[in-house]
């Protein structure tokens, strides 16, 4: 259904902001599922996704929810981003 609506609504005009605006919330819309994690719930997981993460283990299977919230969320994913960073650099002392 929200297939049909992007393709109804597809602004003409790449300028108009309210326009792109509501084509990238209907994406959103488009790629969510029904069993999706909160911010919440992101950031009491983060710290065992990183982990599992710097040991090289495939965290996009074992933990797919998480993985999924990253791509979407961009605060959670700068968090994400920003204990990897710790992790690293303490690796690195």
């Amino acid at each position: 259904m929200l297939r049909k609506i992007k393709n109804w609504f597809n602004p003409k005009k790449t300028s108009d902001k309210k326009a792109e605006m509501t084509m990238q919330l209907l994406q959103m819309l488009d790629i969510t599922h029904d069993d999706e994690l909160s911010c919440g719930e992101v950031n009491d997981l983060i710290d065992q996704y990183v982990e599992l993460k710097q040991r090289g283990a495939n965290v996009e299977s074992l933990m797919p929810l998480v993985k999924h919230h990253l791509d979407l969320c961009r605060e959670c994913f700068d968090e994400y981003e920003a204990l990897m960073a710790v992790l690293e650099f303490e690796e690195a002392l």
